[in-house]
């Protein structure tokens, strides 16, 4: 390939595509995709591995079918010989290990039979938290060996590499705590809506969509959470106002009367702190949070799952117990027969380290907050 025809467009298209990887459903795609064929690369991989993960991590290929991938990490992976480059420095695999020193290598035909290729070029990134990033550029097979042009093309965009690495690295540990609190407001049965300066609503768990459903006292309606009562509708967008231009911290707590006669839903409202230059439009100004004390609290089978690392069919039975049913009433609940219920009984108590029904129904209820269920 040599340097591109334009060389500032064909960068400025790098590096665009290295920055849409971070917010990408599939992340990294578009940047291995763009440099594999910017330095004429059949494949581009990236390889993250965390501090702790003992060489394994992350595979991204994406011009690897995931059964190729698969393959790659069960079989060639840890024996990789490509590994463990000077940091920062794009190397040439026949120049880091030599081709006559490479086939003595263990298996070595069979990884680089795995591998298709002929040519490869590395580079290994380490941040200062220990996590590494291996990007790999391989040729086709017969395919020359890389340029210096295309060398130094990889060398330019390693700087704007290892930025969005570390910001992509805190945009997952974000996501991460952000997944941990939202699994803990929805076990503790509390709505969360987000609305927008307008008041329109941005997002919503499924608690809150559960409550609102109901449409008893408040209801949503053309993207709006609205009262039935006018009076009280009135007030509740009163508060929401105060509550938008209110300090961060500040709370109000809004009581909204049922027609159905069952207890009152309670709404606290605070304000979504945002920077001022992203108060309009659609970001979040104002957070509700909306506790129903009428609604009936059940354990949810999939959160016993991720608990206790159980099969769906042993978390629902688990959950079925916990939630008061009878082995008869859990088969009969789950269609399945009372002997296989007892069967996966005996499953789950092994699992959980308990002999008895009774203390598998203490030990769910002691472990975490019990989680709402519409019904």
């Amino acid at each position: 390939m040599g340097i591109p025809l334009d060389p500032v467009e064909s960068f400025s298209t790098l590096v665009l595509s290295l920055n849409a990887s971070l917010v990408d459903e599939d992340p990294w795609r578009p940047f291995l995709l763009e440099l594999s064929a910017q330095v004429d690369a059949k494949h581009g991989t990236l390889v993250l591995v965390p501090s702790d993960a003992g060489g394994r991590g992350t595979v991204i290929t994406p011009t690897s079918t995931p059964q190729e991938i698969q393959e790659y990490i069960d079989r060639y992976l840890l024996i990789d010989p490509f590994v463990h480059l000077p940091e920062g420095q794009v190397v040439a695999l026949y120049e880091y290990i030599g081709q006559a020193a490479l086939e003595n290598v263990p298996d070595y035909k069979q990884w680089f039979g795995g591998i298709d290729a002929s040519h490869i070029l590395g580079v290994d990134l380490r941040l200062a938290s220990g996590f590494e990033a291996r990007l790999r550029l391989s040729r086709a097979p017969g395919g020359t060996a890389f340029t210096q042009p295309e060398r130094r093309w990889v060398e330019k965009i390693l700087p704007h590499l290892r930025q969005a690495l570390e910001i992509y690295q805190r945009l997952e540990l974000s996501r991460s705590e952000r997944a941990v609190m939202i699994d803990a407001v929805e076990q503790f049965a509390v709505g969360t809506v987000l609305l927008d300066s307008a008041f329109g609503v941005l997002k919503i768990n499924e608690v809150a969509a559960s409550i609102l459903a109901e449409a008893d006292g408040l209801a949503l309606t053309d993207g709006r959470i609205l009262l039935p009562d006018a009076d009280a509708d009135r007030q509740f967008r009163a508060v929401l106002a105060e509550v938008r231009g209110a300090p961060a911290g500040s709370r109000k707590l809004f009581a909204v009367e049922r027609p159905s006669g069952r207890g009152d839903v309670m709404v606290i409202a605070q304000p979504v702190p945002t920077p001022g230059f992203m108060h309009a439009g659609a970001v979040p100004a104002v957070a509700l949070l909306i506790t129903d004390p009428a609604r009936k609290r059940r354990i949810d089978g999939p959160t016993l799952c991720r608990q206790f690392a159980l099969t769906p069919t042993e978390g629902a039975i688990a959950a079925a117990l916990a939630n008061g049913a009878s082995v008869g009433e859990a088969a009969q609940e789950l269609g399945i027969a009372d002997n296989t219920v007892r069967a996966h009984l005996r499953s789950i108590f092994s699992k959980l380290g308990v002999n008895r029904q009774l203390q598998l129904v203490h030990l769910i209820h002691t472990s975490f907050p019990e989680t709402l269920t519409a019904g």
